[in-house]
């Protein structure tokens, strides 16, 4: 099976919850009004309950306390709103997922801290849609779920890279293609933005003078979730071109801070999306 093959065939399992789809049907909406938005929010219970939190975390370092849907979405705005409701369905409909064949946990933080360190970095860059390239950190390794449903012992091969050779050149010799072809045919059946589709299948991409900053950003937050997942494998200056960085006009020093961001906040953000993990929080 190719990518779009692998996708199609989960495409009904990873499904999102109707609430997004009324929400993201009422954001496209000429005649909708920031209540009408509120409104169907609230008639999810979780969906609301796991906003709220994710707008009050650091990530967005709000001076007040948002306590409604609809200062949420008068405070953030639409488009980080419809973000974050989209990362919270996203999580929902991977939870669906039940195999022995990958470790779970370490998925969902490894795509936690790429999430993070892309926002960190796409914010400290001053760019305009810092949370759309969160949403693609989030889901750049999304594939894996969808090998791993189907081909488990498939999924259990593309776990063996090594110093040598990187995980997505593991997984195209396994497969013939990566998690982030894969990844992205899911995400288009889902009709998700390019915006945030894009930086995802162009992920280990290294044609980096023609790509968006955003794209670069995602490709970047990937690699240092990657190091700081398996610091016994890989370090910063190993993954990271330093082309890249010049492109970006990023420091070494930038990049520590974003993995400290990703490390200080990655427990709470995972706590939220992800119910495998049971914290205080």
């Amino acid at each position: 099976m190719n990518a779009l093959q692998y996708a199609q065939n989960v495409v009904e399992l990873f499904s999102l919850p109707d609430s997004y789809f009324r929400v993201r049907e009422l954001m496209e909406s000429d005649t909708a009004n920031l209540d009408d938005i509120a409104e169907v929010i609230l008639l999810d219970p979780v969906l609301t309950s796991k906003l709220l939190k994710l707008a009050n975390s650091a990530i967005y370092r709000l001076p007040y306390q948002v306590d409604s849907v609809s200062k949420a979405l008068l405070v953030l705005g639409k488009n980080q709103v419809y973000n974050l409701i989209l990362s919270i369905g996203i999580s929902s409909a991977c939870s669906q997922v039940n195999t022995n064949a990958i470790d779970l946990d370490r998925f969902w933080e490894q795509s936690v801290n790429a999430a993070l360190i892309a926002r960190y970095l796409a914010a400290h860059l001053g760019l305009k849609h810092a949370d759309r390239a969160y949403v693609s950190g989030l889901l750049h390794n999304v594939g894996e779920l969808v090998v791993a449903q189907q081909k488990p012992e498939l999924a259990r091969d593309c776990q063996q890279y090594t110093t040598e050779i990187k995980p997505w050149q593991q997984q195209e010799k396994v497969l013939g293609f990566s998690y982030a072809a894969c990844g992205a045919e899911l995400l288009n059946l889902w009709q998700l933005p390019d915006a945030i589709v894009e930086p995802v299948a162009l992920q280990h991409n290294c044609q980096y003078t023609t790509r968006s900053n955003e794209e670069l950003v995602v490709n970047l937050a990937v690699r240092l979730a990657l190091a700081n997942q398996h610091p016994e494998l890989y370090n910063i200056k190993k993954l990271v071109d330093p082309f890249l960085l010049e492109l970006l006009q990023l420091t070494q020093a930038d990049l520590l801070k974003s993995i400290d961001f990703c490390n200080t906040e990655g427990l709470f953000v995972l706590s939220v999306l992800n119910p495998r993990i049971s914290t205080i929080y």
